[in-house]
Formats: C-alpha cells, structure tokens, sequence
C-alpha cells in the first residue's frame, strides 16, 4: 500500500487549510451579499426621502405644524446619500465577491491535492497553497470582521463534511 507523502502534521495541517478555505469563501460570500443588501437599502432610502422632500417642498397644503417635515426629509436624504458613498458598500461588496471566488479556488485545490497527497510533489504543493493563502488573507484586512458570521460559516462547511464523511 502506498504511503502519502505528506507527513502526519502535514496532513493536519492540508486538512485544516481546506475547511479553513471553504469557511472563508463562505463567509466573504455572505458579507458581500450584506453590503449588497445594505447598499440597496440605501439607495432605495434615499431616492424615497429625496423624492418625499421635493414633494413637500413644492406643495403648499401642509399645515403649518408640519412645516418641519421638508427640512427633515430633506437631510435625511442628504445623510443617507452621504452614508452611501462613505459606507462603500458597493466597493466592498465588490471585494468580498473577489475573495469568495480566490478562497473557493484556494479550497478546491486543497481539495485536490488531500486526493493526490500520495504523489512526491505533494509536500512542496502544500507550501506553495499556504503561501497564496497568506496572500489571499492579506486582501481581506480592510473588510470589517464579523466573528458571528464567521463562526455560522464555519458550522456550515463542519456540517457538509461531516455529511460527507457519513
């Protein structure tokens, strides 16, 4: 019978970088499909007070205990337009669907190769791997960190393999 090339640690380690790489796919899939969401809201926020503020500008049946409406609306829908372009939630969004595709790519290749961990260039595959994940995680430090999300991620991807496994 064969023996992998890969050393028992090493096996842990391809192992975990798999699981971790699919948790990180997972995760920057679900937070791009937040900002999405988010950026939606306030568009769609700011195109209804926008257009509720140039109504009530431009009527003149308010009564005059709801004259503060039209200054209201109208910042609201300055601060929601201004939030939009602060928030970057389209750039981010953008990013997260970036890193969802290379940390997917990332855990098929582990994947690949905890089949092919018997070959003699497996050992030296697991460290190139390891060295683009590095580079990988270093595209995602300027998104914000939502450890709940993360660990839902996490239970996910532990569930599908242990499906797998049954």
């Amino acid at each position: 019978m064969d023996v992998p090339n890969l050393s028992d640690s090493q096996q842990q380690v391809l192992w975990d970088s798999w699981l971790s790489a699919e948790t990180r796919a997972d995760y920057f899939a679900e937070l791009g499909l937040r900002f999405q969401k988010q950026q939606r809201l306030l568009v769609l926020s700011s195109l209804v007070l926008s257009s509720g503020a140039t109504i009530t500008l431009f009527s003149t049946v308010l009564p005059a205990q709801w004259n503060w409406v039209r200054p209201v609306l109208t910042i609201l829908a300055a601060l929601a337009s201004f939030w939009s372009l602060l928030a970057k939630n389209e750039r981010n969004a953008i990013d997260c669907a970036d890193l969802h595709f290379r940390w997917n790519k990332l855990a098929m290749e582990y994947e690949d190769l905890w089949g092919s961990m018997y070959d003699d260039d497996a050992s030296a595959k697991l460290k190139q791997l390891r060295e683009r994940e590095a580079e990988i995680s270093k595209s995602g430090t300027s998104l914000p960190a939502n450890r709940k999300m993360l660990a839902k991620s996490q239970d996910a991807v532990m569930l599908h393999h242990r499906a797998q496994v049954a």
